[in-house]
């Protein structure tokens, strides 16, 4: 009788143990009218951006959490793409869930949006059990999570998310900001990610993810500033090739603004600038590039590009402080 018991003991604790989801998740899945569509999500586990969020420009966006099914994804996708409605690809998917890796529907928590516009959402009975669990759904948006501090965290993403400004990717990252300040997960977060699938499509597409952090909204958040400004000193190279100064220095302005100190950017910025024929703003920004990344601007500041600031005393003492904080082999 005692074996018995002890056999039915470890079975208890083997399924406690391997069967109940740490849920502590939280997303937003939308498109913006436009036919662009993308999400963002932040959770407690790693690499969140290889399974969780999915999105097909001019098709829609998906999130599948808490026990994520991965095959939901694509299956999703392609449901919408052949003009399934968002509330009956959800449908086809929990109908046709499969089990993966031995779940149940009681254990998915998913988010889909269309392009145009349509939302629907679900929480399984096993997910709605984590405290806090909850979704919520609106025109060409939903947002939902598990594990969460509270509700306000749901509603500060919508709330966010419905009063931002800009592209769709600025919109989503404001409301995971809003999440991770209303609380965020009640265990913390370890990853994050967005993804915007853009009517452009090519490298105007957004794929950005933070695999393990501390603070991973946040190095989310840094990673999608750098993308802007790379994205922003591109547009001011293009500008000045047509002869449209005004423009390129706006989005030169940008692109350093939003840099967070990346070297490459405030190189281009140096290049651009100097052939635009600001010698002296091009010199400013060639030595904050330098004091970055003093080894790579010993071979940079040898470019023919810079000749023109090559007699100014200035240039030859930014050359000199180079060489002492990057010495030779």
């Amino acid at each position: 009788m005692r074996i018995a018991r002890r056999i039915a003991s470890a079975f208890a604790l083997s399924a406690a143990l391997f069967a109940a989801p740490a849920g502590a998740t939280y997303s937003i899945v939308a498109c913006d009218g436009q036919g662009n569509c993308g999400a963002a999500v932040a959770t407690h586990n790693l690499a969140v951006g290889a399974s969780v969020i999915h999105a097909r420009a001019k098709v829609g966006a998906l999130a599948t959490q808490f026990e994520t099914n991965p095959n939901y994804g694509p299956k999703g996708l392609d449901l919408l793409a052949g003009g399934a409605t968002a509330k009956d690809a959800l449908q086809r998917l929990l109908d046709e869930d499969g089990g993966f890796e031995g779940g149940t529907i009681g254990e998915r928590q998913v988010g889909l949006v269309d392009a145009g516009g349509h939302a629907a959402v679900y929480t399984g009975r096993d997910a709605q059990d984590s405290a806090w669990a909850g979704a919520r759904a609106g025109e060409g948006y939903a947002v939902q999570g598990n594990g969460l501090a509270s509700a306000q965290v749901l509603d500060a993403m919508e709330r966010a998310y419905r009063r931002g400004r800009g592209e769709l990717s600025e919109r989503l990252m404001a409301a995971l900001r809003a999440g991770q300040a209303a609380g965020g997960q009640r265990i913390g977060g370890l990853s994050a990610a967005l993804r915007v699938a853009t009517l452009e499509g090519g490298f105007q597409d957004i794929d950005l993810r933070v695999d393990g952090s501390a603070d991973p909204v946040a190095d989310l958040s840094r990673l999608h500033d750098q993308f802007r400004a790379h994205q922003a000193i591109l547009a001011a190279q293009r500008a000045a090739r047509r002869g449209d100064l005004v423009a390129a220095r706006a989005q030169r302005s940008q692109a350093l603004r939003l840099s967070h100190q990346w070297d490459r950017i405030w190189r281009s910025a140096a290049r651009l600038t100097v052939a635009m024929g600001d010698r002296d703003r091009a010199l400013e920004y060639l030595g904050v590039f330098a004091g970055i990344n003093p080894v790579w601007a010993r071979s940079e500041i040898d470019d023919d590009i810079y000749a023109p600031l090559r007699a100014d005393p200035a240039f030859s003492r930014l050359r000199e402080r180079i060489a002492e904080n990057s010495p030779g082999d």
